[in-house]
Formats: C-alpha cells, structure tokens, sequence
C-alpha cells in the first residue's frame, strides 16, 4: 500500500455527514462505533456521497445501478449465498509485493533496482531500513505456502521483480534463469497447494540500469522503457503464464508517480533534472511525463498478451488503480465539484485514458500544456485495455474548493494542481500510518464511483489496515484491524447486494508485515505479525476471522 500520501489535515471540529437512512433524510452526527462498520451497518446514500452527480454522460446511472441491484441480489440467491453473505464464487485472497518480503537482494542472480539504490540512500527510509532481507521469502517461501495452506487462503496476488527476472548486459535487459526459476518453483508451490496465482509484473521496482541508461520512466516519449518493458512482459507470460490466472501490468501507478517524481519521497527521489527530493523541482511536469510513459507500456503489454497469449492461456490481464475516496466537505456545488476533481485527479488520472484514450477534462484544464497527449495509435491500444480492474483502497478523504486567493494542498505539484483541501473526519479512527483513518463506507461509495464510469468486473486488490499493535502479543488481541477488515468489506458485499456493483472479489492487504517502503519496518499491515529478526510469523487477530469466515462457503 501506498506509505507516503500527501496528509491531509485532520478537520478538528467542523461537522460531517455520518450517512444512514433515518425516515429517507441525511443526518450530521459525530462518529461512533459505525465509524469501522464492524459494529453497526452504515446504509449509504450514494448522492449524498457524490456517486451518482449529474455530470455530462451519467446522468441514468441512478436508474442503471438500481437494475443492477436487483439482478445482482438474485444472482446472489441463485448462487447460493455464502454464511458470509458473499456468493459462493466470490473471490476472497491477500497480497504481497516483491520488493517487501522477498529479500534475497542479490539472490538468484538479482541485480539493483531503484529500490534498493534509494533505501540505500542516507535519509531516505525511516530507521535506515532496506528491503535486503525484508521477510525472507525467497527461503522461506515453501513454509509461507503452507502458512497460506493453514489459513486457508486460496487466492494469493503477489509480484515479480523485473530485477530478478531479466538482468541487464550492458546494452538491454536478458532473460536471467535463476530469478525466472526461483518463480517457476513459487508457481508449481502454490499451484500444488491448490492457491491460484494473481500475478502483478511492477510493484515499483523499476531495474536501476533503465533509470540511469534508458532513461526510466521520467524521460519524455521514451520508446526504450516501452520496449524494454514489453520485452520483459512477454518473457514473463511465455515462461509462467501458464500457471497464473490473472495478470496485472503495473500496481498502483499513482503512488509511485506522485511519490517517486512529484513527492520525491518514494524511489527514485526525483530524477536527475529535478533538485533534491520532496517535493522534486519540476515536479508539476514529470508526473504527467512518467504517467503517460506507464500507461502506454500497459496498453503494449495488453496488446502481446491478447495476441499470443489469451487464447492459448486462457488468463485475464489488467491494472491496478488505487484511490482515495473523496467526499464534498459541505453541500455546497463548489466542494461537491472539488471532491469530484479529485477523484478524477486521482483515478480518472489513469482510468480514463484506458476508457476513452485521453485524460479527464478537469486534467486538461487544471495542467494544461504540461499535461502530454496521447497519438491515435496509442489512443487506439489503450481503450479497452483492461479485462477487469483491480481497485486498492484504504481510506477517504472530506474535500473543499479552495477559497479565493487560497492555493490549497501543495505538498507535491501533482496535489497542487488540483485547487482542493483535503481533511478527514472528526473522530475517524487512526491508524498507525498517519495518512490512514477508518471510514469504510468510502469504500462502497468508491466502488459505485467506478461502476458508473466502467462496465465490467471489478476486485478489490488491496485493502488493509496499518495496525497499532507493535508486538505479537497486542497484534494477537488486535480488535483495530479486525473491525477495519469487517467493515470494510460489509460495504463490498453492500455495494454488490444493494447496489448492483459487479464487485468479484477482494484481496486484504498484506499476508505478512513487511518492508514498507518509506516507512521502513516501522508499519505493520500483516495477518501474521513477522519478528523480523528470527522471522517467526504468528497470526493476529484478524487472521483467525479469516480463516473461519473467508476461506471456505
């Protein structure tokens, strides 16, 4: 999950809707016990959320969602709705990322990646933590199967490192057989333990040989990453595709857009061209650059496997797009227009362009010239894209419009651009990560946001809580995490009963504390707490409700 977002301010006192049906109205109230859905249902009006606004284009989604809502409620009963509520072919998994528990940084002939030259960097990573042992996985990864196996988990979604993957020659990047191994026997493992694999090519870990001799993603039209980045996508279908249900191009491309090239405070730290890090120099220009780099590697992506791979493989390929719900702080239209700005913003960024082949107009007309245009051949791979889309969520912000002569949120160019404050609710529960707080029944109104823009199947990729408990002892009794788990995916199964979202399946987030990223070790997210000095794993809390209420019907 995304460690570095730019923090909105707590709002202290003033009022917030906590939505219910109370005879038909909304009413204000502070936060209870709803606040993480575990202990009372929260019934969300989806206009009172900005779901369903009137902008040009859905104006019927009101009418469309109801029908939804009704052939989603019978497809539940006729499937046999599970005792959690779900159907019995929901999809219920956890997952990890390669830089965060792999380890083994020089293991099966891996070679750097950015990550490993940034958290390397003095300064740069809370305690001066590295990935270089992280939870040990690539020793451990047969005892990690069978901790799956014990939890009865059977969906894992998890990547691969381009890094251990392909090593560079001087020239381009080769195939490089021990990293491409290391993952064959990881597959035959999970596949032998009957968990289906959900395979995620970059999880920000970009080789260190691109970014400094093939211009990375920072570099304007750069072709090479394209070609490097399709060369390594074919490789990875040809040799594991076989033994992986679901593809997904890139994870959460905000997060190390904005933080990695705007923030400056995820690797790289800004690039070369910009002056130090957080927020980068510049960095009102490059996010756009690196954006439209990324997307157009997807679409390539997409393109190879669609035409040599799908129909032999039978697999589903897709993104990974991460949002932060954004509700209008008041009634007003002027913050209901800035909590939609936001959102477009954040994940119309990159949605959009996989719909209609161009950026949001609210981009167009905040960015301007800085903002790159796509060709007709590259408009022409992008929409449709995607064969499903994976959304990863973890909390919700309240919005504002800026007020005259206000420049409003700034911690990176990005954020700039958008003329919003951004707060969270009074009484919202806190996580250990300062960005987090509790508010599950944004999830559902996100989920509703996307369903009126895409027709399609949607999962819920990730989706966790970062855990005040801080050794195995409290994280064993941790009640936090349990709550944020149970109300957040209340409003998923809401969202698909009551509302008619296509909503297949969700993936907590994580399977094991690990390495995250700025912060270190010092955020834990895991089912299973990690001592990161002997590496015993031992479940919390929350891991025992999954396994009584997740892993079988």
């Amino acid at each position: 999950p995304e460690k570095v977002r730019p923090e909105p301010r707590l709002m202290p006192t003033a009022p917030y809707a906590l939505l219910h049906r109370s005879a038909g109205r909304l009413t204000n109230g502070p936060a209870s016990a709803a606040a993480f859905g575990g202990l009372a249902v929260i019934s969300v009006s989806l206009v009172a959320l900005g779901v369903l606004t009137a902008s040009a284009g859905h104006t019927k989604a009101g009418a469309v969602l109801s029908a939804n809502a009704v052939e989603s409620a019978n497809a539940v009963e006729a499937n046999d709705a599970c005792t959690n509520g779900f159907p019995a072919d929901f999809v219920w998994g956890l997952g990890t990322a390669a830089y965060q528990i792999e380890g083994g940084w020089n293991a099966t002939n891996r070679s750097p990646s950015i990550w490993d030259v940034f958290s390397h960097t003095k300064g740069a990573v809370a305690g001066g933590d590295t990935g270089d042992v992280a939870d040990d996985v690539i020793h451990r990864w047969r005892d990690d199967i069978a901790l799956m196996s014990t939890l009865g988990l059977k969906h894992y979604r998890f990547s691969l490192s381009w890094s251990r993957m392909m090593s560079w020659d001087g020239h381009s990047m080769v195939p490089n057989e021990p990293g491409i191994a290391w993952y064959s026997d990881f597959l035959d493992g999970l596949l032998e333990a009957g968990i289906t694999a959900h395979v995620t090519l970059y999880h920000w870990d970009l080789p260190q040989a691109l970014h400094e001799h093939r211009g990375g993603w920072h570099t304007p039209d750069n072709e090479r990453i394209l070609t490097e980045f399709e060369a390594y996508a074919t490789l990875a279908f040809e040799r594991l595709g076989s033994r992986v249900a679901t593809w997904f191009t890139f994870n959460e491309p905000w997060t190390f857009t904005v933080s990695g090239y705007s923030a400056g405070n995820h690797a790289p730290g800004c690039v070369p061209a910009q002056a130090g890090r957080g927020p980068c120099a510049g960095g009102d220009v490059t996010p756009y650059v690196v954006s439209t780099n990324v997307l157009n590697a997807h679409a390539r992506a997409v393109a190879v496997y669609r035409t040599r791979f799908a129909a032999t493989l039978g697999g589903r390929i897709s993104i990974t797009l991460n949002c932060e719900f954004a509700r209008p702080l008041t009634n007003s239209a002027a913050d209901a227009a800035a909590a939609e700005r936001a959102l477009q913003f954040w994940l119309g960024w990159w949605l959009e362009p996989l719909l209609s082949g161009d950026y949001p107009a609210a981009m167009r007309r905040n960015v301007g010239e800085r903002l790159p245009s796509f060709s007709p051949e590259q408009r022409e791979l992008l929409i449709g894209s995607i064969d499903l889309l994976g959304i990863n969520h973890y909390s919700t912000h309240m919005v504002r419009d800026v007020a005259d002569g206000e420049r409003g949120d700034a911690s990176s160019g990005w954020e700039a651009d958008q003329h919003v404050v951004a707060t969270f609710g009074a009484g919202w529960p806190q996580a250990a990560s300062p960005w987090q707080r509790s508010y599950p029944a944004g999830l559902r109104g996100l989920l509703n946001w996307v369903a009126a823009r895409y027709k399609g199947d949607i999962y819920v990729t990730e989706n966790g809580w970062s855990c005040n408990s801080f050794t195995a002892a409290a994280a064993a009794a941790d009640q936090e995490q349990l709550d944020y788990y149970t109300g957040y995916t209340e409003q998923v199964r809401l969202a698909l009963v009551e509302d008619g979202v296509p909503v297949r399946g969700y993936f907590g987030w994580s399977l094991l504390d690990n390495f995250e990223w700025a912060d270190g070790y010092s955020k834990r997210f895991g089912l299973y707490y990690v001592n990161y000095t002997t590496q015993q794993r031992t479940p919390k809390k929350a891991a025992a409700w999954w396994k009584e209420t997740r892993s079988a019907c």
